[in-house]
C-alpha cells in the first residue's frame, strides 16, 4: 500500500525536492538569491563584484573551497552589519554577542554549542535571502538561554523575531547541498 501511494504521488515528491534544491551551475555562485557568473584568476583570495560577475582571485583550485572562501566572506561582512540590531534584541534579555564560526554543514543551518558558548552558521546561509540568516542567528541565541525546542525555547524566539514562524516554515523547505 505504502509503494503504491509512493508511485501515485511519485511526481509530487520529485517535483517537491526538485524545487527545494538551489543547484547552481560550475561558473556560477549565488549569494543573497542573487546568481554571479564566476571570473577566476590566481592569487590572493580577493573579490569584487561587477554587475553579474563576481571576479574572484584565489590560490586554491577545487572550485567547490573557492565558493566556500566567498561564502565565508559574505557570511562574516552581513554578520558584521546586523550586529547592532542583534545586540539590541538579544541584550534585552541578558544575553551579549557570542562568537560566530562559519563553515558548511552538511544537514543544519546553524547550531548553539553551550560548552564553548558560541554559534556555528552554514556557509550555504550566504546564498540565500538574508532574512534567513537572521532567523537562523536569532534561533541560536534563543539556544543560549533555552537549549530545547520547548514552548518556552519558542517564545523566547518569537520576542526576538515575532514572525518567526513564517522563516521557519520556508527554511525547512530547502534542501542544503
Amino acid at each position: 500500500q505504502i509503494t503504491r501511494f509512493i508511485d501515485l504521488k511519485f511526481d509530487q515528491f520529485y517535483e517537491k525536492i526538485y524545487h527545494s534544491k538551489r543547484v547552481e551551475k560550475s561558473d556560477q555562485l549565488t549569494l543573497w538569491e542573487i546568481p554571479y557568473t564566476i571570473v577566476l584568476s590566481a592569487g590572493k583570495f580577493t573579490y569584487t563584484i561587477i554587475n553579474e560577475q563576481i571576479f574572484i582571485q584565489s590560490k586554491l583550485t577545487d572550485l567547490r573551497k573557492i565558493k566556500e572562501q566567498v561564502y565565508q566572506a559574505e557570511l562574516l561582512k552581513k554578520i558584521k552589519i546586523l550586529e547592532p540590531m542583534i545586540f539590541e534584541t538579544v541584550s534585552k534579555k541578558g544575553l551579549s554577542l557570542l562568537p560566530v564560526k562559519i563553515k558548511y554543514l552538511k544537514s543544519k543551518f546553524g547550531s548553539y554549542h553551550r560548552k564553548n558558548n558560541e554559534i556555528t552558521l552554514n556557509t550555504f546561509l550566504a546564498r540565500l535571502d538574508p532574512i534567513f540568516l537572521i532567523y537562523v542567528i536569532y534561533h541560536e541565541y534563543a539556544h543560549a538561554l533555552v537549549f530545547n525546542h520547548s514552548k518556552d525555547f519558542y517564545n523566547l524566539l518569537g520576542e526576538f523575531m515575532p514572525n518567526h514562524k513564517l522563516y521557519q516554515k520556508d527554511l525547512k523547505k530547502i534542501a542544503i547541498i
